[in-house]
């Protein structure tokens, strides 16, 4: 077996028995990666806290059959500020579980981990909205991943959209006008602000964006539409959903939403 060595950000942890762990990775050159750590549990693990979510990593890997093997890890980046900020650390999961539930295990897209890798830096840094900045990594990760959103005309009849009431197809993947939208049985209703922001964030680079400063029923909007397109496009939910969307609610409403789902 090879040994494989590559940057990774950390994507997941789970426990394996009293000393071990296994890592989820999303890795620069080798894809979406799951290894074991051994020791990592015991107080002289040479690993300590550096396995850790968001931490980004030079990591050596034994490749095995069905799991690899952690080697070596050295810290790059701890991210340390996105567990310590609680609105930071749940935008930022979000944006890891879209990683992992993305990519197939060894599925080499260098892209995906170049945006993940700057979107948690900008994360980490002076952000006016963090809720545009995920739908942002949302909508750019579907395009990565070959379902890039068709935002500026009807996918029926061509029309552009310049202004009016529009819909989002999730099952064709763009817009569609309002006359096109009852032939479409999966659609999510846009007004023109709503769209025009998608496309914005689309096409706009993830630093710039942390300096973008939109009302926040915009920004609820434009996140609620990037959550259900890049769910049909997984084809199965994301578990952070729920979650970071009721804790937005609840802060527009001026009352924490409450974590349980």
């Amino acid at each position: 077996m090879a040994t494989l060595k590559d940057e990774a950000i950390v994507l997941h942890v789970h426990d394996l028995g009293e000393a071990d762990r296994i890592v989820s990775l999303i890795t620069a050159g080798h894809g979406l990666r799951r290894a074991v750590v051994k020791g990592v549990k015991r107080t002289a693990s040479r690993f300590g806290a550096r396995l850790e979510p968001f931490t980004h990593l030079k990591v050596v890997l034994h490749e095995g059959r069905n799991l690899d093997t952690v080697t070596q890890a050295d810290t790059v980046r701890t991210h340390a500020p996105l567990r310590t900020d609680y609105d930071k650390y749940l935008y930022g999961e979000s944006m890891l579980e879209l990683a992992e539930r993305s990519l197939r295990e060894n599925q080499n897209l260098p892209r995906f981990f170049d945006l993940l890798r700057v979107s948690l830096g900008v994360l980490e840094g002076e952000v006016r909205d963090c809720a545009l900045l995920l739908a942002a990594y949302q909508l750019k990760a579907c395009a990565l991943i070959g379902y890039r959103p068709h935002l500026d005309r009807c996918l029926h009849c061509g029309r552009e959209t310049s202004s009016g009431s529009w819909h989002l197809d999730l099952s064709e993947g763009g817009v569609t006008c309002q006359g096109c939208a009852r032939a479409s049985p999966n659609v999510l209703h846009l007004n023109a602000q709503v769209l025009e922001l998608l496309r914005r964030l689309l096409g706009t680079e993830m630093v710039a964006i942390a300096r973008f400063d939109e009302p926040p029923h915009l920004a609820l909007e434009a996140l609620r539409a990037s959550f259900a397109y890049t769910e049909s496009v997984l084809e199965q939910r994301l578990r952070s959903r729920q979650i970071v969307l009721r804790h937005l609610e609840g802060k527009l409403r001026g009352t924490e939403a409450p974590l349980s789902t």
